[in-house]
């Protein structure tokens, strides 16, 4: 699946997608990242980036490196804010959650492997070979 491929169909579902994020920001996220020892952004998750800041299906999160204003709605929190709340977990060091839902978290590690989490020890239950379809995990069980 391609970036474009994925964006078309969680648009399809209903997704809400925030506006692509510039590189200053996305620049700025990776460092913040690098600071509290999680993964630095792979290349899929830039090239995302570039063409959608967040998104949101459900319950379903992708979080964006800056936080998503949602007028009446709380916020989407910004990747940096998200992973700064694990960065006191060792075994969460080289990983970084990309998104959420009501069942799981989603990350990635210093390789670019994506990962589905157990929402409450943060062990990986699933390893994927293809990110986006991580991130349709992510968003579709939101969904339900």
């Amino acid at each position: 699946m391609t970036r474009d491929e994925f964006l078309a169909a969680i648009k399809s579902h209903g997704a809400i997608i925030a506006p692509a994020a510039d590189t200053g920001a996305i620049g700025r996220a990776n460092t913040a990242l690098q600071q509290i020892k999680c993964a630095m952004m792979p290349q899929f998750i830039i090239d995302l980036f570039r063409a959608a800041g967040a998104i949101n299906l459900g319950s379903g999160y992708i979080f964006g490196p800056t936080e998503v204003d949602r007028g009446r709605l709380f916020p989407i929190p910004s990747i940096v804010r998200v992973n700064n709340d694990f960065s006191t977990i060792k075994s969460m060091h080289g990983k970084t959650i990309f998104g959420r839902n009501d069942l799981f978290f989603f990350g990635f590690d210093a390789f670019g492997t994506c990962f589905m989490l157990d929402n409450l020890t943060l062990s990986p239950m699933r390893r994927y070979d293809d990110p986006y379809r991580a991130m349709m995990d992510c968003l579709a069980a939101g969904k339900i």
